[in-house]
């Protein structure tokens, strides 16, 4: 039966439960099923007439929740799937009862002497029991036990039974994976994780004492606990709510009853503050012992309602702070997820998840959404942090718009509009799933040890409500500002913009080709696909690999680096072997040629032990490859004890450990090492005070980041920064708040930035906040707690006078970028026009845009979706609605360009980058080759508007790349045209010249002597052009170089620095690091983002850095573009369209 006709007996349907009007209708009902009396006190407390205790108040929402189950059971027509729930949550009672009897009081106390061994026992019992033999034998023994008389000699024959289960090896073997003989260990906190002795390329390292758990690509890692374990943690659990004992949630107190002396400090430190939430973890047990799941994720949803960003393998505060203190604590996070994912798997389970986020009548107050208030709120960033704030500021009345610097995937429409019977239809393999980036750090950052579909679940939930819309590529500080935000109607803007600033090592060659930032890496892997067999996008690393850092960043990389080596030889012998290797070994390099070499070796292992693993019906065994190859060692500077991993979630070691990973202490890297090439070949550290090499080809930085004031920083004196890089924080009536770094996601804490529009306020949340930064529950929480005091400041706010509609309709019109036009009848060069009005009103000569297009819109040729997964393109000028971007055909994403069409949607976040400096009165020299020509276009005239002369060498292979003449002429006083080859350039002005040369030091040289070009009266020089060229011209016009005398002593000299890029948002990817050095003495001084500033002081510029940098990846970039070219053969042949 569907949906509609199911709900149409209670007289609604699924349209009307998207509306406020529709949810007071079922919560109405849900009051008329409530028994008479449960009624009547469900009406005074949510009028605040009911005094409780908080231990009363818990008992009353147990009881709401029990009838809600029933409620919703009825109501979406799943009363038989509820209810055999009810039936396995008894058989689990009648297991811990058996467990706790018979085990636990029975056999594990037995202290008689037992004849006969435990096979001699386990026959006499099999023989006893009965049952169906194809149901769990550990059924059929709790059954029969239960039955027993206590003191019969039937009970003791289970003791002996039990006790010989317990101790003798064979028993141990049987009963293994029997929840009933699982009992909480010891805790050792100083020993949390079993290690023993290994060596990684010949030094001491640590690796696990598990046996290793077998991986194959990016498919989920973690399938969960299934449902009797979790009811073995929910038996184990002492519902301490009723004894205002439940420390998981509130945290563990210095002293009970004296809140003011605060939180205990755990074991390891850390101080035991409990659930960032307050999550009602002891009454959702209690609820889903009964079998009630729905109460039980309604009660959890109270304080937690984004419940699918939370749970295993993502928190663990609650454990952390557990009754149970000296032994194992109850694993709350995988009863969380179990609870959910048991709801979810109901029928229409995804549509009981939407609808208790929006209606909760375990709530007392905010169970309705409210009514809606016309107050408007911009959150940046759609992290956990942004979309918990979204959801809350909706629930509260306002409108919210979502934007996000990455990439977002539109929903499929059929998922908005329609209900979702099977969350299995919701649910992609990790391995294949549309890359939605929804979800920011959780997208990018965590790996696939968690369920990422949770994402699409809130996405999905958030983006059906009617107030809120959601954008991707949107970056606040390029494509909109804070003044842009409040000019457009909003009240309140919240910052949710996450960690930024990759901390750099500043050891010798960092940053050598070979080595990343941990940031880089996973971005690349998990955003633009490179993982996936399926994708364009290039990410190239070898093996070993070494990852710096001790957090739970460097333990994700780790294992990451590991599984995507695997599929990166395994696409490159593909691709190559289709493709044929002679013609790939064409025109590589000899080192290309090498890498070449070494991945279809390993390419071709990775083979053998699949047809290997395929024979034997099993899981392949790569990690025996992975050590052979090198294996991956993580490289921390203290002890593993002392890493924040095993400090804040050591479990995560334990998981790397399962997959091969080693762990070396006491590291500190020095320097690297490079081989004839250029390349990574091993790394320095100190240990003990001696130097240790280790050999590594790809080296992973994860030594953590700072907090993300990158608009501060790009937009001076927007919004005031604290000593510690932190914005300063305010309070609701604007008085500063000094941070106080011992406080807790519990303590006060100050919501707002110093920047005001009038009386509206700028909040920040997440890891932006010192108080809230760190993971992800913090952040989480940091929006529930900011929620409300940007409602109080919104309340404060006069009447806003636009209307929702109003500023919903001009955001689509205005951020959504689409293809206005392309002309590709120049085969070298397609001239493309995108509509993306907010872009063009924000952007300035000089920047450029990060442009995508989306996953889910490309077409698939031979297994390859034909994405543009990601490009920098430079503004070439723009209109009031649109940018023109001129995209040079060569590379693999650009050539995708000309097959887009009109009305295409696309990313095109930015602008970005630095506006190119505007002096005035100057005499500028601007040395450019074809892709700077592009450019000048637009700073040409910008500069000569400013009211300075422009010089343009415009250095051209050949007559046929001159490009929009008139536009060059118009941004030049003089232009000086040459070609490397052939037919010169005719000049069409007076005062321009035309030359045939290669050598632009030489050129310059001659164009001077010949007076042609008065160099003396060059004020700034900008060089746009190759690494070669920009080599060229830092040696020449250094002291004692060929143009040092030509040109004044004071001129200034910049080069725009073609870095590899990547997210575009100035400082949090890492990908465009690039090093400056001390023009005097070369030593290195600081590593900047090129994407903040791409034009810099040439002098200061480490272009063999530069050069190392752009070739990360260049043998993939190379095989994909033939593979590209193979694709296009293909599509032309088959009549497909992309």
């Amino acid at each position: 039966m569907s949906l509609d006709k199911m709900l149409s007996q209670k007289g609604l349907s699924f349209k009307q439960l998207q509306t406020l009007e529709g949810l007071r209708t079922l919560d109405q009902q849900y009051c008329d099923f409530l028994p008479a009396d449960l009624l009547e006190a469900l009406q005074k407390w949510r009028m605040g007439n009911l005094p409780m205790s908080e231990m009363e108040e818990s008992e009353f929402q147990i009881k709401l929740g029990e009838q809600l189950n029933q409620f919703l059971s009825e109501t979406f027509g799943i009363s038989d799937a509820t209810k055999k729930l009810i039936d396995v949550a008894e058989e689990h009672k009648a297991l811990m009862a058996f467990k706790e009897r018979f085990i636990q009081r029975g056999a594990r106390r037995y202290r008689r002497e037992v004849e006969g061994d435990f096979e001699t026992h386990h026959t006499m019992l099999l023989g006893k029991i009965d049952g169906d033999s194809s149901e769990r034998l550990e059924d059929r023994v709790a059954r029969y036990a239960l039955t027993l008389e206590a003191g019969s000699p039937e009970e003791e024959a289970i003791f002996q039974w039990g006790y010989l289960a317990l101790n003798d090896p064979r028993g141990q073997e049987r009963v293994k994976d029997w929840v009933t003989f699982k009992f909480p260990e010891r805790v050792d906190h100083t020993a949390l994780v079993d290690t023993k002795e290994a060596s990684f390329q010949g030094i001491p390292v640590k690796i696990g004492t598990r046996p290793n758990r077998r991986r194959d690509g990016f498919a989920l890692t973690d399938h969960r606990m299934d449902k009797r374990e979790v009811a073995s943690e929910i038996a184990y659990c002492k519902y301490c709510h009723d004894h205002d004992g439940d420390f998981c949630s509130i945290g563990f107190p210095t002293k009970k009853g004296e809140p003011e002396l605060g939180f205990r400090d755990g074991p390891l430190g850390k101080p035991l503050v409990g659930c960032p939430l307050e999550e009602k973890i002891s009454e959702m047990q209690r609820l889903e012992k009964d079998g009630f799941s729905i109460g039980a994720l309604a009660i959890m949803m109270v304080e937690n309602p984004m419940a699918p960003a939370t749970g295993h393998r993502i928190c663990n505060d609650c454990m952390k702070s557990c009754i149970y203190q000296r032994q194992e604590p109850v694993n709350i996070p995988q009863i969380e997820t179990n609870i959910l994912t048991t709801v979810l798997d109901l029928p229409w389970g995804v549509e009981l998840y939407d609808i208790l986020a929006r209606w909760n009548p375990l709530k007392r107050e905010g169970y309705l959404p409210a009514d809606p208030n016309n107050r408007k709120v911009l959150v940046a960033g759609m992290g956990p942090a942004g979309f918990t704030m979204a959801h809350y500021l909706s629930q509260a009345g306002c409108y919210v718009a979502g934007v996000d610097g990455l990439k977002i995937e539109p929903l499929p429409q059929e998922l908005l509009d329609n209900p979702v019977k099977e969350w299995s239809s919701l649910e992609e393999n990790l391995d294949e799933r549309i890359l939605y980036g929804f979800g920011g750090v959780a997208e990018y950052g965590i790996t696939v040890r968690w369920d990422k579909n949770f994402l699409k679940l809130i996405y999905l939930t958030l983006a059906r409500r009617q107030n809120i819309d959601i954008y991707g590529g949107i970056r606040l500080g390029g494509t909109m500002m804070l003044e842009d935000a409040f000019e457009l109607g909003f009240d309140h803007v919240s910052m949710a913009v996450g960690a930024g600033l990759p901390r750099v090592l500043k050891i010798e060659n960092s940053l050598a080709k070979g080595m990343k930032q941990a940031s880089d890496f996973l971005m690349a892997m998990q955003l633009t696909g490179a993982a996936k067999a399926t994708s364009l996008a290039t990410l190239q690393v070898r093996l070993p690999a070494v990852v710096i850092g001790g957090g739970l960043t460097a333990i994700d990389t780790a294992t990451e680096v590991q599984a995507y080596y695997i599929k990166q030889v395994e696409k490159v012998l593909r691709r190559v072997e289709i493709l044929g290797e002679a013609k790939i070994r064409e025109n590589l390099s000899p080192e290309d040629n090498d890498t070449l070499t070494e991945f279809l070796a390993h390419g071709r292992e990775v083979r053998e032990e699949r047809s290997r693993a395929e024979g034997m019906k099993e899981m392949p065994n790569f990690t025996p490859l992975i050590q052979k190859w090198g294996g991956v060692m993580i490289a921390y500077r203290r002890t593993m004890e002392e890493s924040p991993a095993y400090r804040l979630n050591h479990e995560e070691i334990i998981k790397a450990f399962e997959e091969g990973i080693h762990f070396g202490e006491e590291l500190n890297p020095q320097g690297v090492d490079l081989d004839k090439y250029g390349h990574v070949e091993s790394i320095r550290f100190t240990k003990n005070d001696e130097v240790v090499k280790v050999p590594a080809r790809c080296v992973l930085v994860a030594a953590g980041t700072s907090p993300n004031t990158i608009y501060a920083n790009e937009h001076k004196g927007s919004l005031e920064i604290e000593a510690d890089n932190h914005f300063q924080g305010f309070d609701i009536d604007g008085k500063k708040i000094e941070v106080d770094w011992e406080s807790t996601p519990k303590d006060e804490f100050a919501p707002f930035t110093s920047y005001r529009d009038g009386d509206k306020r700028v909040s920040y949340i997440g890891d932006t906040h010192p108080t809230f930064n760190g993971n992800v529950v913090k952040a989480i929480a940091s929006a529930k707690r900011s929620s409300e005091k940007v409602m109080e400041a919104l309340e404060a706010l006069p009447d806003n006078t636009v209307s929702n509609d109003e500023l919903s309709a001009f955001l689509r019109q205005g951020l959504v970028a689409t293809i206005k036009s392309i002309d590709s009848s120049n085969p070298t060069m397609a001239e493309v026009w995108v509509k993306a009005p907010m872009a063009a009103k924000n952007f300035k000569p000089g920047q450029f845009f990060r442009m995508q297009t989306f996953e889910q819109h490309s077409e698939v040729v031979e297994g390859t979706r034909m994405q543009i997964p990601l490009l920098t393109v430079s503004g070439t000028g723009a209109t009031e609605d649109s940018i023109r971007l001129l995209v040079f055909q060569w590379g693999t994403g650009q050539r995708l360009i000309p097959h887009l069409k009109e009305g295409d949607p696309v990313i095109l976040a930015g602008p970005t980058g630095a506006p190119t400096d505007l002096p005035s009165g100057k005499t500028i020299l601007v040395v450019a080759g074809r892709w700077g020509a592009a450019v000048m276009l637009d700073i040409g005239v910008a500069l000569r508007e400013a009211g300075n002369k422009v010089i343009y060498l415009a250095a051209m292979g050949q007559k046929e790349d001159v490009d929009h003449m008139d536009e060059l002429e118009a941004g030049a006083d003089q232009i000086i045209w040459c070609v490397q080859r052939g037919e010169k350039i005719t000049p069409r002005r007076p005062q321009d010249r035309s030359v045939e040369a290669w050598d632009m030091i030489k050129l310059m040289q001659d164009l001077n002597a010949s007076g042609d070009l008065d160099t003396m009266s060059v004020d700034r020089l900008m060089a746009m052009g190759s690494t070669g060229l920009l080599k060229g011209l830092q040696t020449e016009l250094s002291a004692g170089g060929k143009l040092a005398d030509i040109f004044k002593e004071d001129l200034e000299i910049t080069g725009t620095i073609g870095s590899p890029m990547q997210c575009m948002m100035k400082g949090v990817c890492g990908q465009c690091l690039q090093w400056q050095v001390d023009p005097e003495t070369g030593e290195r001084t600081k590593a900047v983002f090129t994407c903040a500033g791409q034009d810099q002081p040439l002098k200061s510029v480490d272009l063999d850095n530069l050069a190392a940098r752009t070739g990360q990846n260049r043998l993939l970039d190379i095989i994909s573009a033939h593979w590209l070219t193979y694709l296009f053969e293909k599509a032309k042949e088959e009549n497909i369209e992309f």
